[in-house]
């Protein structure tokens, strides 16, 4: 009963008084042990252990009003207790004895008396003086704080000992060395303690375990702590080097122990003192020199030599002197007080344990102590202020990690704050948005939830819908219906709608079939092109007799600036049918053509689907632009989703990802436009029906460039009343000397660029102009003022002399007050755009653009020389090339010896540059065994190619050249440096050639013909399989060239080196093929 009485009476004390975290778990900690330690039970509540007395007086105040927990706050780490500690007791909640729980349970069922709180201050009597002069210089207890007095025995040993007096005995330093007697050693990873705030720590060693209990025994309960350098070193109650530990640590004496649980020893510890670590002595030293050193030494602890924990021999640490009325020292010590009371005014359950520290202001290193004890900060830091004993720096350490957790406090709070109000306003957002929302709707500003699909609804009256789409409609629309107004997934369904019911179902235009009108909008739109009018119009006949034009699909195929683009909406034009644009340029996705699927985020159709939704019908001339532009890099890529789309037979139902129904483009006239064939995959060019678009001729371009260029680029410039004028001799030296390619791109720029500086020198012109007709008329108007100048009366001078010395006040401030609104309307006139009025040119004023002055609109020529050799040395042939992008040139092949026969190393070689690839090499290489074969064959006695080092070259290296067509051309220029006979410079030649001679037919000969003209070549060597391509050029391109078709290259030959008797050629080389043999024959002798 007696042991239940105290235990009730110490819970009432908790209940009824506001106590400090500390003193609540010391008060909790006793009362979980009182069931095994009778000394606890003298007396009542009157006989509290000594250990509680320091606090009686100045931690136990009356209860105020409020909610506030019986039990008092959880002792944390700002209370001392450390965190391993509470680790280990939270893991095992169900079988603590300290948790307030039990207590809970046990006051329940136990009657709780009155207890009157001047009772309890007066029975403990020790006054908080009273406590702080207990003090030893050369006791255990002499450091910077005493602890509290009590008995430290273990609960299950030491049953006998019930009286209060059983003082623990003093250990005393050394008289000559200053140093304690080796003591119980233990490191900590927590947190360190700091001296006069008790703390907890648990202990699994048995041998340390075994240790504490006889040190109990020994009255001795006195061990040192150091905070271990590395936290990632495993737990351990043993110090197993002295390097692993922080050489301050503190002296600590043992208030209270229990075991909570099986193999857990909790020590309730009271930090007396700093102390250095001067030696130590650990398990694994024992055994060897250690324990020779120490052997025969005689210490009052040497009791612990024989267990296997690590001591230690310490000194007691003393802090620097310091003047209490430095400056400083209080701005400190005011500075940690004030930020104490700010985080006292945030909790309220810190409040009276931050009163009891501020209450120590006066005891600066205790002070600092207790900050440092209070906040939670890095164990490293809390080390740092364990090591300061300057007491300066010691309370400046303390107020930075004051500030640092004050801080963080502050965060914490605002974080919180903002959240909760940026919660409130998307509440109170989302109220006013649906009660407006509800208004709106009531007022009918916007539709209903019911008329959002209405739209729908009314799309889908004007439109004929597959059943399959008709479906997938009603169910998306019922989807939407049931959906929450907020959910994510009503847009989604609101997009695919919209989408859905923007498809042209079953909208046709009507085709028109009217040839006539046909080939009137073709030749207005168009110059030249005849073929490929022809073609069109037989399209369009076609579908006229059969009614229809499905499933055709046309691709346009020629050179840059032919006008395939406009071709094709030419046709659109005369069908009647709506023109839309797809480019394809660099398409490497085949979800940009058939659409994402809708589990993507932001998912659209592809770009077919947007192309119907743009053409707003079913049968619309869709033009799939540089269908030769996608990257054929990716299997499975954009190409292959053409051939879905591009075939006939599969396009009927096409499905884009998105809209998930099939689509009939059976209808849609598909027309492609290409630079270039090869670069189309061949299963799709086997869909479609090719038309070329060939090049167009100087003078077709000049035709153009009148009929078409010039009027639209003088519209654009504002010139076009006859102001500029360009003559035919002018647009043909442009296009000769600037625009040599097959397209219209590049002269139409420059035209542009001429009417661009003409208007500029027009305007130039109208400026001069009146700016001279203005300085006339000024000047004529000068000279009416000073001729009707009048007299002025010597009075009249002298009074509006006098009236302007003398202004009064307030025609001064009625002229200010004038010259306000003068002053805003000029401002406000001046940020006024001036209204831009066309100018009024001249009729006088014309440019005329000729040959002569061409350079100063354009700037000088790029093309210089019609051609590069006027006559070519012996070894140069002139071959004739066609571009990707439809232009033709002509082609040099150099051929050159790099050393005289009679000096070489009498070894042949041939080396081929120029940029040139692999069929290119493959061509010059069997050009080289040919024309070896043939020199063998025809000139024998020539033995140029036995010893002859030749270097190949075609010129513009930096250009890549490819193609089998300069087969005879590298023939060519090696017999010519064989037979050292120049090739006639007028001649031109193209063809591919074998091995044994035969020359095989090439393409691109319309722009190959184009090219030879332009370099001044008139006679055009070719093969005789391509001969009828000749009645398909028009003869403005055929006119004044001479064309030779040649089946082997001996019909080449006696073209280019007519009447070339045997003699001569074989008599070439003769002369240093004797110096040759010579020289071997000498080399041989040697």
């Amino acid at each position: 009963m007696l042991r239940t009485s105290c235990t009730s009476s110490l819970r009432r004390v908790v209940g009824k008084y506001v106590v400090s975290p500390l003193v609540a778990s010391q008060i909790r900690f006793a009362t979980s042990s009182v069931r095994s330690q009778p000394y606890l039970l003298n007396s009542e509540l009157t006989e509290l252990p000594a250990q509680f007395k320091r606090y009686s007086s100045i931690l136990l105040t009356e209860k105020p009003e409020g909610d506030v927990p019986e039990s008092g706050p959880e002792p944390s780490g700002e209370s001392g207790i450390s965190e391993k500690s509470n680790v280990e007791n939270d893991k095992h909640d169900g079988n603590d004895e300290i948790k307030p729980e039990a207590e809970k349970n046990e006051k329940d069922e136990i009657e709780k008396p009155e207890i009157d709180k001047d009772a309890i201050v007066e029975t403990d009597g020790v006054s908080e003086s009273s406590v702080e002069n207990v003090s030893g210089s050369s006791s255990a207890a002499g450091g910077a704080s005493a602890p509290p007095s009590g008995n430290s025995n273990n609960n299950n040993n030491n049953n006998n000992n019930n009286n209060d007096n059983d003082e623990p005995n003093e250990i005393v330093t050394n008289a000559g060395t200053g140093l304690y007697p080796p003591l119980l050693a233990i490191p900590m990873k927590d947190r360190p303690p700091l001296p006069g705030r008790p703390f907890a720590i648990n202990i699994t060693d048995p041998e340390v375990i075994r240790s504490i209990y006889t040190i109990i025994d020994k009255r001795e309960p006195y061990f040192v702590l150091f905070h271990v350098k590395d936290p990632n070193e495993g737990d351990t109650d043993v110090i197993n080097s002295k390097d692993s530990v922080y050489n301050i640590g503190v002296h600590c004496q043992i208030i209270r122990h229990t075991t909570p649980r099986p193999g857990v020893f909790n020590v309730l510890g009271y930090p007396l003192e700093r102390c250095s670590l001067a030696d130590l002595s650990t398990p694994s030293e024992k055994k060897g020199e250690t324990e020779t050193r120490k052997e025969g030494e005689n210490f009052p602890t040497s009791y612990l030599k024989g267990l296997k924990v690590s001591y230690a021999t310490v000194k007691p640490v003393k802090d620097e002197p310091f003047d209490k009325t430095s400056t400083d020292i209080k701005s400190l010590v005011e500075s940690l007080k004030a930020l104490l009371s700010k985080m006292g005014a945030k909790n309220p359950l810190e409040k009276l344990q931050i009163k009891e520290g501020t209450e120590l202001v006066n005891d600066p290193p205790r002070f600092a102590d207790f900050v440092g004890s209070t906040i939670h900060g890095d164990p490293k830091k809390i080390q740092e202020i364990l090591e300061s004993l300057n007491i300066q720096t010691r309370l400046s350490k303390a107020l930075e990690l004051l500030k640092v957790e004050l801080k963080a406090s502050l965060i914490k709070e605002n974080t919180i704050h903002n959240l909760s109000t940026k919660a409130d306003e998307y509440q109170t957002r989302l109220f006013i948005k649906e009660f407006i929302k509800e208004l709106q709707k009531r007022a009918g500003i916007v539709e209903s939830d019911d008329k959002k699909t209405s739209k729908f609804d009314e799309r889908l009256k004007h439109l004929k819908m597959t059943e399959e789409a008709l479906e997938a409609y009603n169910a998306e629309k019922a989807k939407m219906e049931s959906q929450n107004e907020h959910s994510s997934e009503l847009g989604v369904s609101e997009r695919y709608l919209d989408w859905l019911t923007s498809i042209p179902w079953g909208i046709y235009s009507k085709d028109r079939f009217n040839i006539k009108q046909a080939r009137e909008i073709l030749d207005r739109d168009h110059y030249g092109l005849k073929d490929v009018k022809d073609r069109i119009l037989e399209f369009i006949s076609m579908g006229r007799v059969s009614g229809k034009v499905d499933g055709k699909i046309l691709c346009l195929t020629g050179p840059p600036g032919t006008g395939k683009t406009s071709i094709a909406k030419s046709i659109a034009e005369s069908l009647n049918r709506k023109y839309v644009r797809i480019a394809m340029g660099g398409i490497q996705d085949v979800h940009e053509v058939k659409g994402h699927r809708r589990t993507y985020v932001g998912s659209i159709p592809g770009r077919i689907i947007s192309a119907l939704k743009q053409a707003k019908t079913s049968n619309p001339l869709m033009l799939i632009d540089e269908i030769d532009k996608l990257d054929l890099s990716r299997s499975g890529g954009a190409s292959s989703a053409f051939l879905e789309i591009l075939d006939p037979e599969q396009n009927n139902a096409f499905v884009d990802n998105y809209i998930d129904v099939k689509v009939d483009l059976s209808k849609v006239l598909f027309v492609c436009t290409a630079n270039y064939l090869g670069n189309i995959s061949p299963p799709l060019r086997d869909r479609m029906e090719i038309i070329e678009v060939n090049g167009y001729t100087n003078n077709e371009k000049i035709e153009i460039a009148k009929r078409h260029l010039i009027p639209d680029a003088a519209k654009k410039a504002g010139l076009e009343g006859g102001h500029v004028v360009i003559e035919t001799k002018t647009i043909s030296r442009l296009i000769e000397k600037y625009c040599r390619e097959s397209g219209l791109r590049n002269i139409k720029k420059l035209i542009t660029r001429i009417f661009s500086k003409a208007s500029l020198k027009i305007v130039e012109e109208v400026e001069a102009r009146e700016g001279e007709s203005k300085s006339k008329s000024e000047e004529a108007k000068s000279e009416a003022i000073t001729g009707s100048v009048t007299e002025i009366s010597v009075e009249d001078a002298t009074v509006k002399a006098q009236s302007i010395e003398e202004p009064s006040v307030e025609s001064a401030s009625q002229k200010v007050d004038e010259a306000k609104p003068v002053e805003s309307e000029e401002l406000k006139s001046d940020e006024e755009e001036e209204e831009v009025v066309k100018l009024e040119i001249p009729d006088d004023i014309k440019l005329e653009i000729t040959s002569a002055n061409l350079k100063d609109y354009v700037g000088p020529e790029i093309y210089t020389r019609d051609r590069v050799y006027d006559i070519p040395p012996p070894g140069v042939a002139t071959g004739l090339s066609y571009s990707t992008s439809g232009n033709g040139d002509a082609l040099y092949i150099e051929s050159i010896l790099t050393h005289s026969i009679g000096s070489g190393s009498g070894h042949a070689s041939i080396h081929v540059t120029g940029s040139l690839k692999d069929v290119m090499k493959e061509s010059a290489s069997i050009a080289y065994s040919f024309a070896k074969s043939y020199m063998v064959k025809n000139y024998p006695e020539n033995r140029f190619f036995e010893a002859a080092e030749i270097h190949v070259h075609c010129p513009d290296g930096a250009i890549p050249k490819d193609g089998p067509s300069a087969g005879i051309s590298f023939t060519s220029s090696l017999i010519s440096l064989a037979l050292q006979k120049p090739l006639p410079p007028t001649i031109a030649m193209t063809g591919e050639i074998t091995v044994t001679g035969r020359v095989l037919a090439v393409g691109g000969l319309r722009e190959k013909i184009l090219g030879a003209k332009r370099y001044g070549c008139n006679t055009i060597i070719f093969p005789k399989d391509i001969e009828n391509e000749l009645e398909e050029i028009p003869e403005e391109v055929k006119e004044g060239v001479k064309f030779i078709p040649v089946e082997w290259y001996q019909d080449v030959f006696d073209e280019i080196f007519p009447n070339l008797s045997s003699d001569e050629g074989n008599e070439v080389w003769k002369e240093e093929f004797n110096k040759l043999d010579k020289k071997k024959a000498s080399n041989k002798k040697k």
